[in-house]
């Protein structure tokens, strides 16, 4: 369902961003740098990401983003014990969702003569917020779904980012690199691949 919602965002907000971009600027020389991107995103916490950059010069960046995913772990095998299924506690199955605003500083590499290959590295402060389903498991092995429990936090995190851009045309693009998020107590490591639309080079 999030990442649903989030290509459902995309698609609208690439479609008001074409709207208001006037045809002068995308047909001339373009210091600056302004585009959208969009990513899938797949390891410890999968989902989607969508982010709005400007690039001044088209070497300093500045991304703002926001990104949702989820971590769910299904029904884990109990621990045996002389071929018999372990009674001492009850099982717990996390299902974790995170949700996460953050802002992003970099810098563009561009890999050849031709500028349609770059390589990002950007980092910055997010405010991510996780919310947590627990399921209390009995000894049967089956989830009684009136006992979860539904925890919230909201944390401060810092966001490494580096990625490989390949501009296809002037407006349009494809990206793909792993990302970092990082807090007080837990780390999560994605790996990305998506698009980029908008003032994407020079010309």
């Amino acid at each position: 369902m999030k990442i649903l919602i989030l290509v459902f965002l995309s698609v609208l907000f690439i479609s008001t961003v074409q709207a208001q971009w006037s045809q002068d600027w995308r047909t001339k020389d373009n210091e600056h740098l302004l585009y959208a991107n969009g990513d899938l995103m797949v390891g410890n916490n999968s989902g989607g990401n969508l982010g709005l950059s400007f690039v001044y010069k088209s070497k300093f960046s500045v991304e703002v983003g926001y990104s949702a995913g989820s971590n769910q772990i299904n029904n884990q095998i109990p621990i045996l014990k002389s071929a018999n299924k372990s009674n001492t506690d009850n099982i717990i199955n996390p299902n974790e969702m995170m949700e996460n605003y953050n802002i992003m500083f970099g810098r563009h590499f561009n890999l050849n003569s031709k500028e349609t290959i770059r390589f990002i590295l950007q980092g910055g402060p997010g405010m991510s917020m996780m919310m947590n389903w627990m399921n209390e498991q009995p000894e049967n092995n089956s989830i009684d779904f009136s006992k979860n429990e539904l925890i919230r936090t909201t944390d401060v995190s810092f966001i490494l980012s580096s990625k490989f851009e390949f501009p296809i045309t002037n407006l349009f693009g494809f990206s793909a690199g792993p990302t970092l998020i990082m807090n007080h107590e837990k780390r999560y490591l994605t790996f990305g691949v998506g698009f980029i639309y908008g003032i994407i080079s020079k010309s």
